[in-house]
């Protein structure tokens, strides 16, 4: 079943699968992994985004999130990589020394795709069928 969220003068469902990697791809998430949960809700706590699924392999992650509709995937890929970039460089050292010599933990791209209820085609379909009343 569907699970909206209710706001002031809206209701929503904004789900996002991001997925990115450490620089250079180097396979060090397995030596962090229970820092980067950690790190990752206290993030999504902050700022009011929910994790519906994590899944760390050692060179990439997968993150699925709700959220509300005032934050961007943009924000919320930036938001995630860059607190829990810095404090895996801080509490690490010696991967910091050994992998990310030019400073930054994660890559700077990342892929992300949204999911919902229903498919384009029910969407383009509901559009083009549906009488509008005129203005």
């Amino acid at each position: 079943m569907e699970e909206y969220r209710s706001h002031a003068h809206s209701v929503s469902s904004c789900k996002y699968h991001f997925v990115w990697c450490p620089k250079y791809r180097h396979p060090v998430l397995g030596m962090v992994e229970k820092d980067v949960r950690k790190l990752f809700g206290e993030t999504a706590a902050h700022f009011g985004h929910e994790i519906l699924a994590l899944e760390i392999a050692d060179d990439h992650v997968h993150l699925f999130v709700q959220t509300n509709p005032d934050h961007s995937p943009a924000d919320i890929a930036q938001q995630f990589k860059s607190y829990s970039g810095k404090h895996l460089l801080e509490r690490y050292p010696k991967i910091r020394a050994s992998y990310f010599w030019g400073g930054g933990f994660w890559k700077v791209g990342y892929y992300v795709g949204t999911t919902g209820a229903v498919s384009e085609e029910v969407v383009e379909r509901y559009i083009e069928e549906t009488e509008h009343a005129p203005e």
